[in-house]
């Protein structure tokens, strides 16, 4: 099977959600499609820090509307030009960072250090463990590194214990792209991978 990733790009959001549309992931029901909105810019948060909207409906405006603004940053998969994965990373999305310090153990990072973080993954259920992820994970080093980050970290789990902690990645598949755990509290690893040395 031959990949290609491509950056995601405002001309990309219709397929984008498209693919959301179409593509069980996580803990997909048919009113349960994330379009993956929660990890975005800091800057599209309103009110007291909203991540989440009521309907799939407003979630699918919010996800076109935040890949046409840039707010949604990441990496989509295609093999044949059909789009069969999904990769969040981003370096402006702190207020994500920042929920995400209530489980996992993120240690606060000085200003002059620059961290690219992957949020999570959609494949489609056709080609998981197919090296799907690997390759996305890949090129978000490799831009990362062209674009003079200091670090890529990603927030996985030691153990599947649920599908919605899939969807972050396996802790092997870091270690094998070359991260380490930098930090863990029992289930819940910051997985690192130093780009600069």
């Amino acid at each position: 099977m031959e990949i290609r990733i491509q950056e995601l790009t405002p001309e990309l959001a219709e397929e984008y959600v498209h693919f959301f549309d179409v593509t069980p992931h996580g803990d997909y029901t048919e009113g349960n499609v994330c379009y993956c909105v929660t990890w975005r810019s800091d800057d599209t948060y309103e009110g007291d820090g909203d991540h989440w909207y009521p309907t799939r409906e407003e979630r699918r405006n919010r996800a076109l509307q935040f890949v046409r603004d840039g707010s949604i940053r990441g990496y989509l998969a295609y093999c044949d030009d059909k789009i069969i994965g999904w990769c969040n990373a981003s370096e402006d999305c702190q207020k994500g960072v920042d929920y995400l310090r209530s489980s996992w153990p993120i240690s606060e990072i000085s200003g002059d250090v620059k961290v690219k973080s992957i949020f999570c993954f959609a494949i489609a259920p056709n080609v998981q463990r197919m090296g799907v992820a690997t390759k996305l994970v890949e090129r978000v080093c490799e831009d990362a590194a062209d674009e003079g980050f200091d670090f890529v970290e990603a927030y996985a789990n030691k153990e599947f214990t649920s599908v919605l902690y899939g969807m972050r990645g396996p802790l092997a598949m870091y270690e094998k792209c070359g991260f380490v755990i930098s930090s863990q509290q029992g289930d819940y690893a910051v997985m690192r991978k130093r780009l600069k040395l």
